[in-house]
């Protein structure tokens, strides 16, 4: 009985001490339907052609993880020319983000915008998620 005593004592300890190896994903959709999908990993940037973009137009951004963040806001930001925060939508529970095309190509011209680099932020993160490029 104590070998397996110490087997079982062992076994959970070890496993106290490993994090999760699931790497946090996300898909991005341009209404509704999927034009990236990423990983911590992907640094490939999104081109939506300007022409192309219409009123109704949404992008929506599915974050998910083995550990998700059920208090707090969470939200998706970019950063302006003098690296402050731009908020681009921010939810309190665990759904989608969208935000309207026209929204970001606005907020790209007030604030004289080169670069549209998409951060996602909840109560444990806070990451560059993907580059939005507008041609």
């Amino acid at each position: 009985m104590s070998l397996f005593a110490l087997i079982l004592a062992v076994a959970v300890n070890t496993h106290a001490h490993f994090k999760p190896d699931t790497v946090d994903y996300w898909h991005v959709k341009y209404n509704n339907k999927i034009i990236a999908e990423y990983t911590a990993f992907d640094k490939k940037p999104i081109v939506i052609k300007k022409q192309r973009i219409k009123d109704t137009d949404i992008l929506t951004v599915e974050y998910g993880n083995d550990t998700p963040c059920y208090e707090g806001d969470k939200g998706l930001y970019i950063l302006s020319n003098d690296k402050k925060r731009i908020s681009i939508t921010s939810v309190k529970i665990n759904q989608p983000l969208k935000v309207y095309l026209n929204y970001i190509m606005a907020t790209k011209a007030y604030y004289h915008l080169k670069n549209l680099d998409f951060y996602y932020f909840d109560c444990r993160r806070d990451n560059l998620i993907f580059r939005l490029k507008i041609e």
